[in-house]
Protein backbone atom coordinates (compact mmCIF):
# COMPACT_ATOMS: atom_id res chain seq x y z
CA UNK A 1 0.00 0.00 0.00
CA UNK A 2 7.14 -5.99 -2.23
CA UNK A 3 15.83 -11.82 -5.57
CA UNK A 4 16.61 -13.14 -8.64
CA UNK A 5 19.45 -12.62 -11.00
CA UNK A 6 19.36 -11.89 -14.29
CA UNK A 7 21.48 -11.36 -17.70
CA UNK A 8 21.21 -8.08 -19.45
CA UNK A 9 19.96 -9.22 -23.24
CA UNK A 10 18.82 -5.73 -24.55
CA UNK A 11 18.77 -2.19 -23.63
CA UNK A 12 15.40 -0.41 -23.18
CA UNK A 13 15.78 3.37 -23.98
CA UNK A 14 13.07 5.38 -22.57
CA UNK A 15 12.05 8.96 -22.58
CA UNK A 16 12.20 11.25 -19.63
CA UNK A 17 11.20 14.58 -18.95
CA UNK A 18 11.37 16.66 -15.94
CA UNK A 19 8.52 19.17 -14.88
CA UNK A 20 8.33 21.42 -11.85
CA UNK A 21 5.47 22.01 -9.35
CA UNK A 22 4.93 25.43 -10.61
CA UNK A 23 2.69 24.72 -13.63
CA UNK A 24 0.14 26.88 -14.77
CA UNK A 25 -2.22 24.46 -13.02
CA UNK A 26 -1.32 25.50 -9.76
CA UNK A 27 -3.44 27.54 -7.47
CA UNK A 28 -2.32 28.74 -3.87
CA UNK A 29 -5.10 31.32 -4.12
CA UNK A 30 -7.84 28.51 -3.12
CA UNK A 31 -9.45 28.77 0.07
CA UNK A 32 -9.68 24.85 1.41
CA UNK A 33 -11.73 24.35 4.55
CA UNK A 34 -10.79 21.81 6.40
CA UNK A 35 -12.80 19.68 9.14
CA UNK A 36 -11.17 16.91 11.49
CA UNK A 37 -13.54 13.74 12.67
CA UNK A 38 -12.65 10.76 13.92
CA UNK A 39 -14.70 6.66 14.13
CA UNK A 40 -13.71 3.62 15.71
CA UNK A 41 -14.80 0.40 14.08
CA UNK A 42 -17.18 -1.97 16.23
CA UNK A 43 -14.99 -5.30 16.55
CA UNK A 44 -18.35 -7.38 17.81
CA UNK A 45 -16.47 -8.56 20.10
CA UNK A 46 -13.34 -9.97 18.29
CA UNK A 47 -10.10 -8.84 18.07
CA UNK A 48 -8.99 -6.69 15.00
CA UNK A 49 -5.29 -6.97 14.49
CA UNK A 50 -3.82 -3.78 14.74
CA UNK A 51 -0.79 -4.73 17.18
CA UNK A 52 1.57 -2.90 14.00
CA UNK A 53 -0.50 -0.62 12.27
CA UNK A 54 -2.79 -1.84 9.25
CA UNK A 55 -0.37 -2.60 6.26
CA UNK A 56 -2.04 -5.68 4.57
CA UNK A 57 -5.42 -4.66 2.89
CA UNK A 58 -7.38 -3.60 0.20
CA UNK A 59 -10.35 -2.41 -0.76
CA UNK A 60 -13.51 -3.38 -2.92
CA UNK A 61 -13.86 -0.62 -6.01
CA UNK A 62 -16.24 1.20 -4.49
CA UNK A 63 -14.16 0.99 -0.67
CA UNK A 64 -17.32 0.10 0.78
CA UNK A 65 -15.26 -2.83 2.34
CA UNK A 66 -11.76 -3.31 3.31
CA UNK A 67 -10.06 -6.68 3.26
CA UNK A 68 -7.42 -6.73 5.78
CA UNK A 69 -5.13 -10.11 6.20
CA UNK A 70 -4.53 -10.82 9.63
CA UNK A 71 -0.78 -12.55 10.35
CA UNK A 72 -0.68 -12.55 14.22
CA UNK A 73 -3.26 -13.40 16.43
CA UNK A 74 -5.00 -15.34 14.12
CA UNK A 75 -4.36 -15.73 10.40
CA UNK A 76 -7.28 -15.06 7.78
CA UNK A 77 -9.09 -12.36 5.99
CA UNK A 78 -10.91 -9.58 8.12
CA UNK A 79 -13.58 -7.92 5.93
CA UNK A 80 -14.55 -4.81 7.81
CA UNK A 81 -18.01 -2.27 6.46
CA UNK A 82 -16.46 0.91 5.45
CA UNK A 83 -20.02 2.65 5.95
CA UNK A 84 -20.78 0.79 8.73
CA UNK A 85 -17.61 0.95 10.62
CA UNK A 86 -17.95 -2.82 12.09
CA UNK A 87 -16.37 -6.00 11.60
CA UNK A 88 -18.58 -8.34 9.44
CA UNK A 89 -16.67 -11.61 8.50
CA UNK A 90 -13.73 -13.52 9.11
CA UNK A 91 -12.52 -15.84 6.42
CA UNK A 92 -9.50 -18.31 8.23
CA UNK A 93 -6.71 -19.59 5.58
CA UNK A 94 -4.39 -22.09 5.73
CA UNK A 95 -0.65 -21.13 6.36
CA UNK A 96 0.58 -24.68 4.77
CA UNK A 97 -0.92 -27.34 2.36
CA UNK A 98 -2.55 -26.84 -1.23
CA UNK A 99 -4.45 -23.88 0.25
CA UNK A 100 -1.75 -21.92 1.77
CA UNK A 101 -0.81 -18.81 2.03
CA UNK A 102 2.38 -19.28 3.78
CA UNK A 103 3.02 -16.69 7.36
CA UNK A 104 3.88 -13.64 5.15
CA UNK A 105 1.36 -12.23 3.64
CA UNK A 106 2.14 -9.04 2.15
CA UNK A 107 -0.53 -6.91 0.21
CA UNK A 108 -4.14 -7.68 -0.42
CA UNK A 109 -5.79 -7.05 -3.69
CA UNK A 110 -9.67 -7.03 -4.35
CA UNK A 111 -10.43 -8.39 -7.73
CA UNK A 112 -14.53 -9.28 -7.32
CA UNK A 113 -17.23 -10.38 -4.72
CA UNK A 114 -15.53 -13.96 -5.15
CA UNK A 115 -12.39 -13.55 -5.62
CA UNK A 116 -9.24 -12.00 -3.74
CA UNK A 117 -5.53 -11.97 -4.40
CA UNK A 118 -2.32 -12.40 -1.55
CA UNK A 119 1.15 -10.85 -2.79
CA UNK A 120 3.81 -13.16 -0.64
CA UNK A 121 7.04 -13.84 -1.17
CA UNK A 122 7.87 -15.34 -5.11
CA UNK A 123 4.18 -15.66 -5.46
CA UNK A 124 0.55 -14.06 -6.42
CA UNK A 125 -1.93 -16.75 -5.17
CA UNK A 126 -5.98 -15.75 -5.96
CA UNK A 127 -8.18 -17.43 -3.52
CA UNK A 128 -12.07 -17.80 -3.69
CA UNK A 129 -14.03 -16.46 -0.76
CA UNK A 130 -13.87 -19.62 0.72
CA UNK A 131 -9.93 -19.65 1.40
CA UNK A 132 -9.17 -22.39 -1.78
CA UNK A 133 -6.22 -21.42 -3.71
CA UNK A 134 -7.70 -20.76 -7.32
CA UNK A 135 -3.99 -19.81 -9.45
CA UNK A 136 -0.76 -19.45 -8.29
CA UNK A 137 1.52 -17.00 -10.08
CA UNK A 138 5.40 -17.74 -9.38
CA UNK A 139 7.10 -14.61 -9.64
CA UNK A 140 10.75 -15.85 -10.67
CA UNK A 141 13.21 -15.34 -13.96
CA UNK A 142 12.00 -19.04 -15.09
CA UNK A 143 8.36 -18.25 -15.61
CA UNK A 144 9.08 -14.84 -18.05
CA UNK A 145 10.46 -14.37 -21.20
CA UNK A 146 11.94 -11.17 -22.08
CA UNK A 147 14.08 -8.58 -21.03
CA UNK A 148 17.45 -9.42 -18.37
CA UNK A 149 19.42 -7.40 -16.02
CA UNK A 150 23.03 -7.79 -15.07
CA UNK A 151 23.74 -10.62 -12.80
CA UNK A 152 24.62 -7.91 -10.05
CA UNK A 153 21.51 -6.35 -10.47
CA UNK A 154 18.26 -8.33 -8.79
CA UNK A 155 14.04 -8.28 -9.11
CA UNK A 156 12.33 -7.76 -5.85
CA UNK A 157 10.37 -11.11 -5.73
CA UNK A 158 6.87 -9.32 -4.41
CA UNK A 159 5.81 -6.23 -6.09
CA UNK A 160 2.99 -3.92 -7.06
CA UNK A 161 -0.31 -6.07 -8.43
CA UNK A 162 -2.86 -4.31 -10.76
CA UNK A 163 -5.40 -7.57 -11.22
CA UNK A 164 -7.76 -5.29 -14.30
CA UNK A 165 -4.27 -5.57 -16.60
CA UNK A 166 -2.83 -8.90 -14.61
CA UNK A 167 0.46 -6.56 -14.51
CA UNK A 168 2.87 -6.86 -11.41
CA UNK A 169 5.39 -4.05 -11.02
CA UNK A 170 8.57 -5.35 -8.95
CA UNK A 171 11.64 -3.02 -7.97
CA UNK A 172 15.03 -3.79 -9.06
CA UNK A 173 18.09 -3.16 -6.59
CA UNK A 174 21.70 -3.14 -7.29
CA UNK A 175 23.69 -4.82 -4.72
CA UNK A 176 22.10 -4.69 -1.26
CA UNK A 177 18.97 -2.84 -1.64
CA UNK A 178 19.85 -0.15 -4.17
CA UNK A 179 17.41 0.95 -6.52
CA UNK A 180 17.49 1.00 -9.56
CA UNK A 181 14.38 0.63 -11.66
CA UNK A 182 11.68 -1.56 -12.01
CA UNK A 183 10.20 -4.73 -14.29
CA UNK A 184 7.10 -5.31 -15.71
CA UNK A 185 5.48 -8.69 -15.70
CA UNK A 186 3.03 -9.15 -17.30
CA UNK A 187 0.95 -12.53 -16.04
CA UNK A 188 -1.13 -13.22 -18.83
CA UNK A 189 1.61 -13.37 -21.79
CA UNK A 190 4.15 -14.46 -19.23
CA UNK A 191 7.04 -11.64 -20.61
CA UNK A 192 8.87 -9.15 -18.59
CA UNK A 193 10.55 -5.93 -19.30
CA UNK A 194 12.96 -3.63 -17.31
CA UNK A 195 12.99 -0.31 -16.94
CA UNK A 196 16.32 1.64 -15.59
CA UNK A 197 16.42 5.02 -13.79
CA UNK A 198 19.59 6.14 -13.34
CA UNK A 199 18.63 9.02 -11.52
CA UNK A 200 17.73 6.90 -8.05
CA UNK A 201 21.56 6.17 -7.82
CA UNK A 202 21.45 8.76 -5.50
CA UNK A 203 19.13 7.48 -2.99
CA UNK A 204 21.89 5.09 -2.05
CA UNK A 205 23.31 8.22 -0.22
CA UNK A 206 20.79 8.15 1.78
CA UNK A 207 21.40 4.49 3.03
CA UNK A 208 22.77 3.63 6.83
CA UNK A 209 24.38 0.26 6.69
CA UNK A 210 25.99 -1.26 9.82
CA UNK A 211 28.11 -4.56 9.88
CA UNK A 212 28.77 -6.49 12.85
CA UNK A 213 29.87 -10.10 13.16
CA UNK A 214 30.09 -10.46 9.30
CA UNK A 215 26.50 -9.34 8.93
CA UNK A 216 25.57 -6.34 7.29
CA UNK A 217 22.07 -3.89 8.15
CA UNK A 218 20.58 -1.52 5.94
CA UNK A 219 18.25 1.38 5.91
CA UNK A 220 17.28 2.60 3.14
CA UNK A 221 14.84 5.33 1.94
CA UNK A 222 10.71 4.27 2.13
CA UNK A 223 9.98 4.01 -1.00
CA UNK A 224 5.92 4.51 -2.42
CA UNK A 225 4.46 2.65 -5.24
CA UNK A 226 0.65 3.18 -6.86
CA UNK A 227 -1.22 2.57 -10.03
CA UNK A 228 -3.60 5.31 -11.22
CA UNK A 229 -4.57 6.62 -15.05
CA UNK A 230 -2.48 4.20 -16.26
CA UNK A 231 0.37 4.81 -14.44
CA UNK A 232 2.84 3.24 -12.33
CA UNK A 233 3.73 5.95 -9.50
CA UNK A 234 7.11 5.32 -8.21
CA UNK A 235 8.16 8.06 -5.13
CA UNK A 236 10.50 7.73 -1.56
CA UNK A 237 10.35 10.07 1.38
CA UNK A 238 13.48 11.50 1.68
CA UNK A 239 13.00 14.34 -1.53
CA UNK A 240 10.13 16.17 -2.77
CA UNK A 241 9.53 14.12 -6.32
CA UNK A 242 7.93 11.27 -7.87
CA UNK A 243 8.67 9.19 -11.21
CA UNK A 244 5.99 7.63 -13.21
CA UNK A 245 5.93 4.96 -16.10
CA UNK A 246 3.13 6.15 -18.47
CA UNK A 247 1.35 2.74 -19.85
CA UNK A 248 0.05 4.13 -22.78
CA UNK A 249 3.86 5.83 -24.25
CA UNK A 250 6.06 3.16 -22.50
CA UNK A 251 7.69 6.28 -21.29
CA UNK A 252 9.05 7.20 -17.85
CA UNK A 253 8.47 10.78 -16.23
CA UNK A 254 10.12 12.78 -13.48
CA UNK A 255 8.87 15.09 -11.84
CA UNK A 256 10.12 17.67 -9.32
CA UNK A 257 8.13 19.80 -6.90
CA UNK A 258 8.89 23.01 -5.28
CA UNK A 259 6.99 23.35 -2.00
CA UNK A 260 6.66 27.14 -0.32
CA UNK A 261 5.67 25.56 2.98
CA UNK A 262 8.91 23.30 3.75
CA UNK A 263 12.14 22.15 2.70
CA UNK A 264 12.47 19.60 -0.70
CA UNK A 265 15.24 17.93 0.53
CA UNK A 266 16.16 15.88 4.10
CA UNK A 267 19.57 16.86 4.45
CA UNK A 268 20.29 13.71 7.21
CA UNK A 269 22.54 11.60 4.88
CA UNK A 270 23.25 8.26 5.76
CA UNK A 271 26.77 6.91 6.32
CA UNK A 272 28.24 3.51 7.44
CA UNK A 273 28.29 3.16 11.14
CA UNK A 274 29.92 1.10 13.83
CA UNK A 275 26.66 0.66 16.33
CA UNK A 276 22.73 0.88 16.52
CA UNK A 277 23.77 3.85 18.57
CA UNK A 278 24.82 5.91 15.59
CA UNK A 279 22.35 4.53 13.69
CA UNK A 280 19.68 5.92 16.11
CA UNK A 281 21.23 9.07 15.92
CA UNK A 282 21.02 9.56 12.42
CA UNK A 283 17.21 8.27 12.43
CA UNK A 284 16.32 10.81 15.19
CA UNK A 285 18.10 13.39 13.24
CA UNK A 286 16.45 12.50 9.59
CA UNK A 287 12.96 12.31 11.34
CA UNK A 288 13.21 15.62 12.62
CA UNK A 289 13.37 16.80 8.97
CA UNK A 290 11.14 16.77 6.10
CA UNK A 291 9.89 13.85 5.37
CA UNK A 292 7.24 12.53 2.44
CA UNK A 293 4.70 9.96 2.71
CA UNK A 294 2.98 8.31 -0.35
CA UNK A 295 0.20 9.35 -2.31
CA UNK A 296 -3.10 8.19 -2.23
CA UNK A 297 -6.44 8.95 -4.96
CA UNK A 298 -9.01 10.30 -4.57
CA UNK A 299 -11.66 9.30 -7.12
CA UNK A 300 -14.40 11.73 -6.72
CA UNK A 301 -12.12 15.00 -7.28
CA UNK A 302 -9.80 12.94 -9.99
CA UNK A 303 -6.69 14.11 -7.75
CA UNK A 304 -4.46 12.99 -5.23
CA UNK A 305 -3.26 13.94 -1.54
CA UNK A 306 0.28 13.84 0.09
CA UNK A 307 1.20 14.58 3.33
CA UNK A 308 4.23 15.92 4.24
CA UNK A 309 5.62 16.32 8.28
CA UNK A 310 8.88 18.41 9.29
CA UNK A 311 9.63 19.05 13.59
CA UNK A 312 9.32 22.73 14.45
CA UNK A 313 10.96 22.21 17.55
CA UNK A 314 14.69 19.68 16.28
CA UNK A 315 16.36 20.61 18.74
CA UNK A 316 14.11 19.07 21.33
CA UNK A 317 13.33 15.90 22.77
CA UNK A 318 9.58 16.15 22.26
CA UNK A 319 8.58 17.67 18.42
CA UNK A 320 5.97 19.97 17.28
CA UNK A 321 5.00 18.48 13.94
CA UNK A 322 4.01 21.04 11.23
CA UNK A 323 1.62 18.40 8.81
CA UNK A 324 1.33 19.23 5.64
CA UNK A 325 -1.40 18.31 2.75
CA UNK A 326 0.29 18.33 -0.72
CA UNK A 327 -2.91 18.04 -3.75
CA UNK A 328 -1.74 17.30 -7.06
CA UNK A 329 -4.35 16.87 -10.23
CA UNK A 330 -4.80 13.74 -11.89
CA UNK A 331 -1.36 14.45 -14.18
CA UNK A 332 -0.01 15.14 -11.16
CA UNK A 333 0.96 18.74 -10.91
CA UNK A 334 0.88 20.15 -7.54
CA UNK A 335 -1.75 22.13 -7.36
CA UNK A 336 -2.31 23.17 -3.78
CA UNK A 337 -0.63 23.47 -0.42
CA UNK A 338 -2.22 23.29 3.30
CA UNK A 339 0.02 23.67 6.32
CA UNK A 340 -0.07 23.34 9.91
CA UNK A 341 -2.45 20.47 9.98
CA UNK A 342 -3.63 20.38 13.54
CA UNK A 343 -3.01 16.28 13.73
CA UNK A 344 -2.55 14.76 17.15
CA UNK A 345 0.06 12.63 14.74
CA UNK A 346 1.98 12.59 11.87
CA UNK A 347 -0.21 10.02 9.31
CA UNK A 348 1.50 7.02 8.22
CA UNK A 349 -1.22 4.69 6.89
CA UNK A 350 -4.39 6.43 4.94
CA UNK A 351 -6.61 6.80 2.60
CA UNK A 352 -9.54 8.50 0.37
CA UNK A 353 -13.05 7.27 0.37
CA UNK A 354 -15.59 9.48 -1.04
CA UNK A 355 -13.72 12.79 -1.27
CA UNK A 356 -12.46 12.28 2.69
CA UNK A 357 -9.12 11.09 3.41
CA UNK A 358 -8.80 8.33 6.55
CA UNK A 359 -5.91 7.86 8.64
CA UNK A 360 -5.47 4.86 10.46
CA UNK A 361 -5.30 5.67 14.28
CA UNK A 362 -5.23 3.16 17.48
CA UNK A 363 -7.50 3.95 19.68
CA UNK A 364 -7.14 2.12 23.12
CA UNK A 365 -6.19 -1.18 21.45
CA UNK A 366 -8.60 -0.80 18.88
CA UNK A 367 -9.49 -0.16 15.51
CA UNK A 368 -10.01 3.52 14.40
CA UNK A 369 -9.73 6.78 11.70
CA UNK A 370 -9.45 10.36 11.74
CA UNK A 371 -11.32 11.51 9.29
CA UNK A 372 -10.38 14.91 7.34
CA UNK A 373 -12.58 16.04 4.79
CA UNK A 374 -11.95 18.81 2.15
CA UNK A 375 -14.87 21.76 1.66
Amino acid sequence: MKNVIYFLLSIIIISFSSCSGNSENEKQNININISIDSVMVDSKGEIIDTKYGIYSFGFDDDKNFMYKFNTNNRHGLEIIDMNKMELVDFIPFEVEGPNGTTDRVRDVYFISEDKIALVVYQSILIFDMKAELQHKYTISEEEFKGDSIPKEFSMESSGLFVPEKMLSFNLINKGFGELRGFTKLNLTQNSRKEYFIDELKKLADYHISLTQDGRMMMIRTNLYTDFQYNKFILSHDMENELYYYDLNSDSIIHKKYESKLSENKNKAFGKDVESREAIGKIMTARNKEINFKNLVFDESRNQFYRFSSFSTTPDQEVDNWNIILTIFDENLNQIHEIGNIELDEVPETYFVKDGKIYIYKNMEDEMGFVIISLN
